[in-house]
């Protein structure tokens, strides 16, 4: 992993600079990294925090276009979606997409 510093230096000089807060970052990076769409409970363990939190955070990250929630088979579960634009976000901020 390159230093954080040059990786946050990267991001805000990017064209598709969006303020997210380092909750937020986290939240795409392992959304991307499962491989396919985790349950809000699942991304709040794999972060530490409560689910609350991760939901709050989705509110945001859903009007920036970058991640949706979709409704499991038996509608209690709340599944995390990346976006097209998620992947591009990524990319356009030197990472995996």
């Amino acid at each position: 992993m390159s230093d954080l510093i040059a990786q946050a230096l990267t991001f805000v000089r990017s064209p598709a600079y969006i303020d997210l807060t380092a909750r937020q970052l986290a939240i795409i990076g392992v959304a991307m990294d499962a491989g396919q769409p985790l349950r809000v409970k699942d991304m709040a363990e794999a972060i530490k925090v409560e689910k609350p939190v991760v939901s709050r955070a989705l509110d945001r990250m859903e009007r920036e276009g970058l991640l949706e929630r979709r409704k499991g088979k038996d509608k209690r579960d709340c599944f995390i979606h990346v976006t097209d634009a998620g992947r591009a976000f990524r990319a356009s901020i030197g990472g995996v997409a």
